[in-house]
């Protein structure tokens, strides 16, 4: 143990204030890495800047917010924020993988194909909701408050 550090010798409630500290601005910032390449992805699938791939990045954003949130947050709200967060952008990242290397023909299989683009987020948002939830009142029922 670090002699030099501040928990060594304090006391209980000093001990407990510094195992609560808020995440650190450095691991917000480093936890956006994800969230932008995965909208990234969803502009290059897209082909453009436009205001498909916005739709299609919001998801993106909305989980980039909830993992803040969550990060900010303790127990159950963190557990259902940062559940939120990892499967809505990865319900996205899926998505516009399997339209991107033509998984099963999502991309070529049928001529209205591309409807998907109008409709997955809101699958995403749907799916993403339900996960988040369950993982809060999974969180609600193992802390107990």
């Amino acid at each position: 143990m670090n002699p030099h550090h501040p928990a060594v010798g304090s006391s209980p409630r000093t001990r407990q204030r510094l195992n609560n500290r808020p995440v650190s601005a450095r691991m917000k910032t480093i936890s956006a890495v994800p969230f932008l390449l995965v909208a990234a992805l969803v502009v290059h699938v897209s082909g453009s800047f436009s205001g498909t791939a916005l739709w299609n990045a919001l998801p993106v954003g909305m989980g980039f917010g909830a993992l803040q949130a969550g990060l900010s947050s303790r127990r159950a709200m963190a557990a259902g924020c940062i559940a939120f967060a990892v499967s809505i952008t990865l319900l996205v990242a899926l998505f516009h993988l399997a339209w991107l290397f033509d998984w099963g023909g999502t991309a070529t299989g049928s001529s209205t194909s591309a409807v998907a683009f109008m409709f997955v987020p809101l699958w995403a948002v749907l799916f993403a909701g339900i996960i988040g939830l369950v993982a809060w009142g999974v969180g609600k029922a193992v802390w107990r408050g």
